[in-house]
């Protein structure tokens, strides 16, 4: 048997949890003085388990706590069985654990789990997410008031917005802070926008009127189409104060990477 083949013989062992493929292994190697073969083999197929969980356990913590051990070791165990690791970067083995939890039985039956791993991956996300500068409200100083309704908004690399089962971002910090966790409605909804400014990751929870001006924005709306929507929201009021407002708080957060003027 050529050496290529006891290798892959060897990973389908480790990654899978066959009956004949870890025959098949054990088939191509020997005892050793000291333990058998099953034993030894089982070194390797465990340890890539525990390093996974691991992995894991540190990408999501808040969910570890919430879950409790079991139940965390339990979706481990799904997770790794249906996602073998693809990338030499063991960052991104977790990415997809929110999605496999929403789509796969029993987990997708508790929104408050699954949306607490989205919380956690987005604030991994902002950390990963590229640099930009983060400009400062005061380029706006020289925009004259003809040109003010055609200002659109870059918005940096790393802002995401959310929207999650009521309370995730109260349960996060309860888990971490090892509180117990508040009893959220799973019927109901918070967005939530994430983003890093330097070094450190920030999340707060918005308002719909400043959810959806950031959702127009984020499609490179203009000033004047952002106060339209939200004008129409309001039956008609006037926003432009508001949505002012939300234009100082994003440059004051530092979600604002560029400016441009639509035609």
């Amino acid at each position: 048997m050529k050496l290529a083949e006891i290798q892959a013989r060897f990973q389908a062992g480790v990654l899978g949890d066959d009956e004949r493929d870890r025959a098949a292994i054990l088939g191509s190697i020997k005892n050793s003085p000291r333990a058998d073969k099953a034993t030894l083999f089982a070194v390797y197929h465990d340890a890539y388990r525990l390093r996974l969980a691991e992995f894991l356990s540190n990408d999501f913590p808040a969910l570890r706590a919430y879950l409790g051990d079991e139940a965390f070791g339990q979706l481990v165990e799904d997770y790794v069985l249906s996602a073998p690791s693809r990338q030499r970067n063991a960052r991104w083995y977790g990415a997809r654990l929110p999605d496999f939890m929403g789509e796969t039985a029993p987990w997708r039956e508790h929104r408050n789990a699954v949306d607490l791993a989205r919380f956690e991956r987005a604030l991994s996300d902002a950390f990963d997410a590229a640099d930009a500068p983060a400009l400062a409200i005061d380029v706006l100083q020289n925009t004259s008031p003809s040109d003010w309704p055609r200002v659109a908004f870059d918005f940096h690399p790393s802002f995401a917005l959310l929207d999650l089962a009521k309370g995730t971002a109260a349960i996060h910090a309860a888990t971490l802070d090892e509180d117990e966790a508040p009893p959220a409605p799973q019927d109901q909804e918070e967005a939530v926008i994430f983003w890093r400014d330097e070094d450190q990751c920030f999340f707060r929870a918005v308002a719909e009127d400043e959810r959806l001006a950031l959702l127009e924005a984020r499609q490179g709306k203009p000033f004047e189409d952002i106060c339209a929507l939200l004008a129409f929201q309001l039956n008609g009021g006037d926003v432009t104060a508001r949505v002012a407002g939300f234009l100082a708080q994003w440059f004051q957060d530092g979600l604002i990477a560029g400016i441009s003027f639509a035609k």
